[in-house]
């Protein structure tokens, strides 16, 4: 028998997906069939599939030491060739908000995992100490490959709840800057259904997903406009299509109608994340910089 008393890092994690993730060579098969022949016990109790743990409950698991060995490997290997050097804007007990780098993918893709912001901020949190638990730094929300800044990480379950709740319920506050194509001032809102097509998201007139951006122009030099924006809803490359259809598509992005500049993509920073009492700020990427004072701005009265 094993006995594992359940840490910060797993509470509030239903005890399928904990049993998923401390014994990766146990098939999902295996797991659903642990807890119903109850070989899963939760503080002298046997578990249940919707059984969700806490901090300080004590679990035992029925199966011999030699079993739990082969079937629990620490992700050791898993970390090899995978850098840590990530550009942290803030940490706590329970998240991590890293500046993602443009080119960079949130999660890992088929040949690319190693390079996903995921997998380099997972091994830089088990590196610090989160062994024992079950669960991994999981990003609670993403970007595109080719925008940069705030993403969050959860360094516990607790955590990763709490804040996919806070999205879902539109807490979450989420300010971008971008370059587009025009020059012109104002503000205001879009409000558009969009529905997903292929690679691309469209507005359309039915059968689509409401979509709503606020927005700010905060200069104009050029023939393009600095933008502040404001995510309210949170579809598929959003404010590349709510821009492209207020006829102003971000700068260099030829998938949304902009004239493509050989050698560049389009200028999208995700600024700020606040949430609660956790407010980061990431400054704008060189490339981004350099781009606003070659077209005639003066960055340091921008941001």
């Amino acid at each position: 028998m094993i006995e594992i008393i359940i840490g910060p890092s797993d509470d509030g994690k239903p005890v399928h997906k904990w049993l998923r993730l401390l014994l990766p060579g146990l098939p999902l098969s295996g797991v659903y069939k642990s807890i119903r022949t109850g070989r899963v016990k939760v503080n002298g109790k046997r578990a249940k599939q919707d059984t969700r743990l806490h901090e300080g409950d004590i679990v035992h698991l029925y199966f011999s030491d030699e079993d739990y060995a082969s079937l629990h490997a620490h992700p050791v290997a898993k970390y090899q060739g995978v850098s840590r050097a990530i550009d942290i804007l803030y940490e706590d007990d329970e998240i991590v908000a890293v500046n993602k780098p443009v080119g960079v993918l949130t999660h890992p893709a088929d040949g690319e995992y190693k390079t996903s912001l995921a997998a380099q901020v997972e091994a830089y949190v088990y590196d610090r100490g989160a062994r024992e638990g079950a669960f991994r730094a999981a990003p609670v929300h993403r970007l595109d490959r080719n925008t940069s800044g705030v993403v969050v990480f959860a360094k516990t379950a607790r955590a990763a709840k709490a804040w996919a709740d806070a999205f879902h319920r539109g807490e979450v506050e989420k300010e971008y800057l971008a370059i587009v194509e025009g020059e012109w001032s104002g503000r205001g809102r879009v409000a558009v259904d969009v529905r997903r097509e292929g690679n691309v998201t469209r507005v359309v007139d039915d059968s689509g997903k409401p979509s709503e951006t606020a927005y700010e122009v905060v200069a104009s030099s050029r023939g393009t406009s600095l933008v502040r924006l404001h995510l309210l809803t949170g579809r598929t490359h959003q404010i590349r299509v709510h821009m492209a259809h207020l006829g102003h598509p971000l700068l260099a992005d030829r998938k949304y109608g902009a004239r493509p500049i050989r050698g560049e993509s389009f200028y999208l920073h995700a600024h700020r994340v606040r949430w609660n009492q956790v407010h980061v700020t990431a400054p704008l990427p060189d490339r981004m910089t350099e781009k606003l004072r070659t077209l005639g701005y003066k960055v340091a009265d921008l941001v």
